[in-house]
Formats: structure tokens, C-alpha cells, sequence
């Protein structure tokens, strides 16, 4: 019996902890990150980055020196991002499961909705 413990700890071992699932990536994901995280930048320095979500949130997660900044699909400093602009941030974990920004990026913005082209005429009275 004891000889069937030890057989199943290698098995345990070959679990792939902080990679990326094989198959299903889409095409230019990010493998690095493990989560995307919308919401409101609002600080950044050299250690962290501090963004709002939609549910009221605060997250604040570390940055590296590996994490990139992109503004309008160009790199970008984390000067050049403006408290209460919306952000994507692509996010890992590190070895005590602290969130890691792997990629700030400006979110694009919305699409203005069309102006109806159609005036609406008042009803004439019979």
C-alpha cells in the first residue's frame, strides 16, 4: 500500500501550476496572462498599478519590469495613462499568488451610436 502512495506523488508533480491550458488560445493571446481585468486606471509607479472595476473594486497589482504599457496599439510609459481612463489589464500570478500586470492597455473606445437620419413628424390632425 505504501509502495501506491509513492507511485502517485510523481504524478502529482507533473501538474503544470502558473502555464497556460493547452488548445483553445486564441490567435495573439497572451499566453502569459491568466486573467484580463477591465475597469478605470487610476495610479501607476514603478512597484504598482492600481486600477477601479466596474463593480466598485480597487485591484492593485504589482508591476515588473516586463510588464508592458500600450496606448493606441503603441508601447507607452505608465505616465502616459490618465487617472479615470479606461484599461485592460492582462494579469498572472506569482510563486505567493500575488497579481502580476503582464499588459496595460487603453481600452478602445466606444462606438458613437448612429444619429438617426430619420426626422420624426408631428401628427397632423384630422
Amino acid at each position: 500500500m505504501a509502495l501506491m502512495l509513492f507511485q502517485q506523488i510523481p504524478g502529482q508533480r507533473q501538474v503544470q501550476r502558473g502555464r497556460p491550458l493547452q488548445g483553445g488560445v486564441a490567435q495573439n493571446a497572451n499566453t502569459d496572462a491568466i486573467a484580463t481585468f477591465d475597469g478605470v486606471f487610476r495610479s501607476a509607479d514603478k512597484k504598482f498599478l492600481l486600477i477601479e472595476t466596474e463593480e466598485g473594486n480597487s485591484m492593485r497589482m504589482a508591476v515588473t519590469g516586463s510588464t508592458k504599457f500600450v496606448r493606441d496599439g503603441k508601447p507607452a510609459k505608465p505616465s502616459d495613462f490618465k487617472p479615470d481612463e479606461k484599461v485592460m489589464v492582462d494579469t498572472s500570478r506569482d510563486a505567493k499568488f500575488n497579481l502580476i500586470a503582464v499588459k496595460v492597455e487603453t481600452a478602445p473606445a466606444a462606438k458613437p451610436a448612429a444619429a438617426s437620419t430619420v426626422e420624426s413628424k408631428p401628427e397632423e390632425s384630422k
